[in-house]
């Protein structure tokens, strides 16, 4: 590319380079909050999809009944600001979230899903709710007969 020979148009270049360099500067905000958002919504639908996995997989136990297991590998790791905090898993037999899995948010929020077609219980294996700090781990769950009743038992590993 060659510069012509009216020099009139080298004036102008610091000023246009300048404008350019302010437009580019002012559109980085807005991007970096529209990727945060795209990664947020990443991971809510990433925390649905295995809260549904842990949930599905205790209600196929229950069906199939004692002595089937299952083990998931689930990841809640995150890159926004909203983060995985705990992670429970039922109740004792008679609690009132024996059916259910929620995962806690660093934000204070709470996502839960609940076994209701069919209805099942779920428990670690000293019959409380099983909980786990860490992102990313194994889960084993298995069915057993307890007092006429199937449960699934929740553990680590």
């Amino acid at each position: 590319m060659r510069i012509s020979m009216d020099d009139r148009a080298l004036e102008s270049l610091p000023l246009k380079l300048s404008i350019v360099a302010v437009v580019a500067s002012m559109s980085v905000l807005p991007a970096a909050k529209a990727l945060d958002g795209l990664e947020t919504r990443e991971f809510v639908k990433r925390v649905e999809m295995q809260l549904d996995r842990v949930v599905t997989a205790a209600q196929i136990l229950t069906v199939q009944g004692p002595g089937n297991v299952r083990t998931l590998s689930l990841d809640f790791r995150s890159a926004a600001n909203i983060a995985f905090e705990q992670l429970r898993v039922g109740d004792r037999p008679d609690g009132p979230n024996s059916s259910s899995a929620s995962v806690l948010l660093n934000n204070g929020g709470i996502m839960t899903r609940i076994a209701t077609d069919p209805g099942c219980v779920i428990c670690s294996e000293n019959r409380t709710a099983f909980v786990a700090g860490q992102p990313e781990f194994g889960l084993r769950m298995t069915a057993v007969l307890d007092n006429r009743t199937i449960i699934v038992l929740v553990e680590m590993v």
